[in-house]
């Protein structure tokens, strides 16, 4: 298929990415910029797209958490970049949410949820596990079918609460990999702190991964154990320390590439009827 460069605006970050093959190979040069930083978001996109996918991607496609940050963008949409889809709401996205209130599902969420299924066998659960701003631990059963699930605080906005809500603790760093645990008893707070955070972070997820599965057994038996699948920025610290994990890097681009590349295949059958 023809490349897609999709754009995930999230609550702190957005993300850029080229993704020749959307079936969960990996994701080309995917790019992730803060939005409070100086340059603008256009002219930032406009960089990456000459720098990485001019010349290859044949679509955009665009959604985002911060629908505020998403329209800005797009109003100052640069003239260079075809113009994109835009995922605005949840009912775009082929998946049937069980929950009490869909439509206040994030569509983070649920582009995981559409993702994922390319990751399963027919009859396969999975637990998602994205590590972002916040950390979302989501159920989703064949069809795809979004059962909810739990969100907290992620390690970077922990990190600044405990930094902005005390008079003296420190700002830590948990953008750096991990590839040990951080050693208890932490032996000065900056030590103390990363291991409150990251322990504090696996233990809290161990825990729902282990709740969802024994929801599983109940919602939907026939399954048998699901596939665990962990994304986000946190989410490689946390897959080498969860067995079985599986590490899928930007699930929600890829949700999005795939959602270019099914409208793209869908108005192509139509011309093609329309050509009879």
């Amino acid at each position: 298929m023809n490349a897609v460069a999709a754009i995930d605006i999230g609550n702190t970050r957005a993300k850029f990415g080229l993704i020749s093959d959307p079936a969960l190979g990996p994701v080309g040069e995917v790019t992730a910029t803060v939005l409070e930083d100086g340059q603008s978001l256009p002219e930032q996109l406009l960089a990456w797209w000459h720098s990485t996918a001019a010349g290859r991607a044949c679509s955009c496609v665009i959604a985002g958490s911060d629908p505020d940050c998403r329209d800005q963008l797009l109003q100052n949409w640069p003239v260079a970049l075809p113009q994109p889809l835009v995922i605005r709401s949840g009912s775009q996205i082929p998946v049937h949410a069980d929950v009490d209130y869909p439509s206040r599902v994030g569509i983070d969420r649920l582009l995981n949820a559409y993702a994922a299924q390319f990751l399963l066998t027919t009859d396969q659960a999975a637990i998602i596990v994205d590590s972002g701003t916040a950390t979302t631990v989501d159920l989703v059963t064949p069809g795809p079918v979004f059962r909810g699930g739990s969100i907290l605080p992620g390690l970077r906005l922990a990190a600044r609460a405990l930094h902005d809500y005390t008079a003296r603790l420190p700002l830590v760093d948990v953008d750096e990999s991990l590839t040990q645990l951080p050693v208890l008893p932490g032996r000065n707070t900056e030590d103390a702190i990363m291991a409150g955070l990251f322990l504090g972070q696996l233990g809290a997820v161990r825990e729902i991964v282990a709740g969802l599965q024994n929801a599983l057994h109940v919602i939907a038996p026939q399954c048998g154990s699901p596939r665990l699948i962990i994304s986000g920025g946190g989410g490689r610290q946390l897959t080498s320390h969860l067995p079985n994990a599986f590490f899928a890097d930007s699930l929600a681009l890829h949700g999005l590439a795939w959602l270019a590349h099914q409208q793209g295949a869908a108005h192509r059958h139509v011309c093609r009827i329309s050509a009879h």
